[in-house]
């Protein structure tokens, strides 16, 4: 971990911030001072431009839905950084409106995807055009984020009430009630010239450990306070703006409180489907509901929700 100055630029084992595409995520610690190296804060931030956009013209979504798939990806990616992952993050949100479910996972490699299911009928509504707020959309309904580690028996689940107008909002909550941690996260989504960005800069307090706790806590609160006014502050512009690296964001925000980059992790739109999961899920299902399954060719058809992949079998399972 290193300090990032002004005047000396960056410094880190693996920064790809001079990437023009900005799809990754940055992790960064706040110290509370240039001078001091204890991390008080921990934060990340992100620009997802490239998977989201390839993402969302797979489907055919009407835009106000692809405004929230677009800020649940860029928060997945984002806390895909956040937890100890050997695995996959998943964030699923189902709700009883029109907009019945938002899912999106990341992997440890940084491989999302993402869809949503909706009703198409009640999309051709204009007020709900109008309204974009997510409990309007979803309705009464709750938002899951599951962790999925490498091996067996190693899942984790929290789940939270939809609220709010935004994703972000009921991911709040959840780290509010679930993880009982201090956290401030702002996102973005919006398509300019054509393409799909989503950005998200997050902050969490760290836990106090060791010192004069009066003291520690007096002045972590302070630190604190400070960092939330700071990340308020940012621009929508500066947010999306491809141009601007998002390392020197971070320092325009908040330089005066030390800011430690960390390694990134790229972010790319890779579907985990094949043949062979395909297959041996065909083969789970019993003869009697895989023969409902064959159409008038003697062919099953199946179709990725994800990547959009159709792949033929025919009745005995061997792939076209």
């Amino acid at each position: 971990m290193e300090f990032f100055s002004e005047k000396t630029g960056l410094k880190s084992l693996d920064i790809k911030s001079a990437n023009p595409l900005n799809n990754f995520v940055m992790p960064f610690y706040l110290t509370g001072s240039p001078i001091q190296e204890t991390p008080k804060i921990r934060g990340r931030i992100c620009r997802l431009t490239t998977p989201i956009t390839q993402i969302i013209d797979r489907h055919n979504y009407p835009d106000t839905i692809n405004s929230k798939l677009a800020e649940a990806m860029a928060i997945t990616a984002c806390l895909s950084t956040t937890f100890k992952l050997n695995g996959v993050i998943t964030l699923q949100a189902k709700g009883d409106g029109p907009l019945r479910t938002l899912f999106c996972d990341v992997s440890k490699d940084g491989h999302i995807r993402a869809y949503a299911a909706f009703d198409e009928k009640a999309f051709k509504s204009k007020q709900i055009l109008r309204d974009t707020s997510l409990t309007m959309l979803m309705g009464k309904g709750y938002m899951a984020f599951t962790i999925e580690q490498d091996g067996p028996n190693k899942r984790y689940q929290g789940i939270v009430e939809l609220c709010g107008k935004t994703v972000t909002d009921s991911v709040i909550t959840w780290f509010k009630n679930s993880e009982q941690i201090n956290t401030e996260f702002i996102t973005i989504a919006k398509k300019q010239d054509g393409l799909w960005v989503a950005a998200t800069l997050l902050i969490q307090k760290l836990a106090v450990k060791g010192g004069l706790e009066d003291i520690v806590m007096h002045d972590d609160i302070e630190i604190w306070n400070k960092a939330k006014l700071f990340a308020k502050s940012v621009e929508i512009s500066e947010m999306l703006n491809p141009n601007l690296k998002l390392e020197t964001l971070l320092f325009r925000l908040f330089n005066e409180l030390g800011v430690y980059i960390q390694p990134t992790r790229l972010i790319i739109d890779q579907c985990r489907c094949n043949d062979e999961k395909v297959e041996t899920m065909l083969r789970s299902i019993n003869k009697v509901q895989l023969s409902n399954l064959v159409d008038e060719k003697e062919n099953i058809v199946v179709e990725c929700e994800f990547c959009k992949k159709r792949r033929i079998f025919s009745s005995n399972l061997k792939v076209h």
